[in-house]
């Protein structure tokens, strides 16, 4: 428990710092996934998450990109192609360089301790096209990128998975091994923005986990934020933001079970 207070205030601190470098250029940001959900249960993090999101369209995305650079040490902007030539997922992130989440192991020290670090997760909002079936394209392509990236892992890192997925991703890694990680990472930008611009009623987030990827949400939903706190700070969330976590969550008030309150990272 006293890890986790820990990792809620390095957290907090991290947020405030992306909030106020959003702040400062006007860049639109909103607390996303876990991190939204403990604002709006909680009014704080969720008592057992060790991590934070948020979420950004793809122009304000590009915008945060350009000033990144200003954020004050010790959090670093970290994209995912910075993994020391290996493929953790396609998730940019904020990192505290000083805080560690454990010992570092060798996998850690291969991938420039990025993920051996207190983080905020950056997904991007994507705009999907006015077809459904070209959405369901559109996401079945980003889930194919992520299992051809699958093949550039850390050799030791493990990921549980059902024996249906586990053949999918052997067939993907066979075939992500014949390309380098640099054009998977190519591939997986031309592909989340090929419809930017050219907008439908929802939007994806197109460097979401691969079970998470193929959540629409609707566009009205992220036409407006609102202020909400967590702990004693308030962060930008979407107007709609029952929308979004019901899109996640279904019903998001009822907690876990006792056993499944636990960290994922720590």
């Amino acid at each position: 428990m006293e890890q986790l207070e820990r990792v809620h205030k390095i957290l907090f601190d991290t947020l405030k710092a992306v909030k106020n470098l959003c702040e400062k250029y006007d860049i639109q940001y909103n607390l996303d996934g876990g991190t939204l959900l403990g604002a709006v249960r909680h009014k704080d993090f969720i008592p057992w998450d060790d991590d934070a999101d948020i979420t950004m369209k793809r122009d304000e995305y590009i915008k945060f990109i350009a000033v990144a650079h200003e954020l004050p040490a010790p959090y670093k902007f970290v994209r995912p192609d910075e993994y020391g030539g290996y493929f953790f997922d396609f998730v940019p992130r904020v990192l505290n360089m000083d805080e560690p989440l454990r010992e570092e192991t060798p996998e850690d020290t291969a991938q420039n301790n990025y993920q051996n670090r207190v983080a905020v997760d950056i997904f991007v909002l994507e705009d999907a096209p006015a077809s459904k079936l070209s959405t369901r394209v559109a996401i079945l392509r980003q889930k194919i990128l992520y299992g051809y990236g699958m093949a550039h892992r850390y050799p030791t890192t493990v990921r549980e998975h059902s024996f249906v997925d586990k053949l999918k991703i052997g067939v993907l890694k066979t075939i992500g091994k014949t390309m380098s990680l640099e054009k998977i990472f190519k591939k997986h930008e031309k592909s989340s923005t090929k419809h930017h611009g050219k907008a439908g009623e929802y939007y994806f987030s197109s460097n979401a986990i691969m079970k998470e990827v193929d959540i629409l949400f609707k566009r009205e939903a992220y036409a407006k934020s609102v202020m909400l706190p967590l702990g004693d700070e308030l962060f930008s969330c979407p107007a709609d933001w029952d929308h979004v976590l019901t899109s996640f969550y279904g019903d998001y008030m009822t907690p876990p079970k006792e056993e499944d309150r636990r960290p994922m990272h720590i």
